[in-house]
């Protein structure tokens, strides 16, 4: 259903017309002109989500756009559904995805009847384990594109990143690569506040890296949860290479989390 019609209101800039502004025309008036380059607003007359959808005059006069014209309106999740089944008429078959996962060192859990059963079958989630044994759903669009399973993806770019590496260089982006992990996995712990890092805030390492590097203290002890700290930059910048905790804490903290299993 069109809510209503926007018209822009064109300023040529470098000789060239640009749209400004909008203004708001009468549904009638856009009917009886059929003017192209509109904006038009609408609720999708499929699914009749009360979510307004956005087009163009151009796509609605146009005769060979069949889902969204006119008198009724379709929005672009629907016209995906439609466009499989009713201009589609077809699937790809389940013996071809089963082919193509083994042939990839896969194992398909998905059955036949499962996917047979499924409405929008290139949008049905294959369960599949991958090589090195982890478990993944994937679409068979995302397949055919050539995705695959994201851990052995992470997993290889992390180590093509430190292959070639050595010494400080090497000690201090895996020190960062564990940092990131663990402040995605506990920032309600480190950051229960949720205070935005940024210039005037970082993310500190209690039992600092450079003092890390020069005892021999594993980078994933070090990039460790327990290890890290929201601090103002200018404390931080002041800190330096100083440590907040000693060692002896650090290792502390290190045999309490693995006693407790966090």
């Amino acid at each position: 259903m069109i809510i209503d019609v926007w018209r822009p209101r064109i300023k040529k800039v470098n000789g060239k017309g640009i749209a400004v502004s909008y203004e708001m025309v009468d549904i009638g008036v856009f009917i009886k002109e059929k003017r192209k380059g509109w904006i038009v607003r609408y609720y999708c007359d499929s699914c009749k989500n009360d979510k307004i959808m956005t087009t163009t005059t151009h796509v609605l006069l146009n005769p060979k756009v069949v889902y969204n014209t006119l008198e009724k309106q379709t929005c672009r999740s629907c016209r995906s559904k439609i466009s499989e089944y009713e201009i589609k008429k077809s699937h790809i078959p389940f013996d071809v995805i089963e082919k193509s996962v083994i042939e990839s060192n896969y194992t398909l859990l998905s059955t036949e009847d499962e996917y047979m059963l499924w409405g929008q079958k290139s949008q049905f989630k294959h369960k599949v384990i991958c090589e090195n044994n982890h478990n993944l759903t994937i679409t068979w669009n995302n397949w055919s594109k050539g995705k695959r399973c994201r851990q052995c993806y992470e997993q290889k770019k992390f180590e093509n990143a430190v292959k070639y590496k050595e010494g400080w260089e090497r000690y201090s982006y895996l020190v960062y690569y564990y940092t990131e992990k663990s402040y995605k996995k506990y920032k309600n712990k480190i950051n229960p506040t949720n205070i935005e890092r940024s210039k005037e805030y970082h993310l500190d390492h209690k039992y600092s890296i450079s003092e890390g590097f020069g005892n021999g203290i594993l980078p994933n002890i070090i990039g460790q949860f327990y290890n890290l700290e929201i601090l103002k930059s200018h404390d931080n910048l002041k800190k330096n290479k100083q440590c907040s905790i000693t060692l002896d804490e650090l290792f502390e903290y290190e045999k309490t989390y693995k006693r407790i299993g966090d």
